[in-house]
């Protein structure tokens, strides 16, 4: 018995965990563009959606947001904010 085969046997384990890894990525990625991404539509849909609530419960308009304020996350917003005097 020469060391080569002990070798290849220690590869062919490296070798699936390979496979497994690179199978599991592709089920990922495939399963992302089968219902992951589910584009700008969504959130329009979900504003108009609470435009329609805001009217039929009796609640005011949502403020509107500049673009400047939109690249901006809402919990930062009035730390960004510059002073108002």
């Amino acid at each position: 018995m020469s060391g080569h085969d002990e070798g290849g046997y220690k590869m062919t384990g490296v070798a699936a965990t390979i496979l497994v890894m690179g199978l599991s990525l592709a089920v990922i990625i495939l399963m992302w563009m089968g219902f992951g991404h589910i584009g700008p539509k969504f959130s329009d849909g979900v504003m108009l959606n609470q435009d329609m609530l805001r009217e039929q419960y009796g609640f005011p308009p949502a403020p509107e947001i500049t673009p400047e304020e939109a690249e901006t996350p809402p919990s930062l917003r009035n730390i960004t904010a510059s002073p108002r005097q």
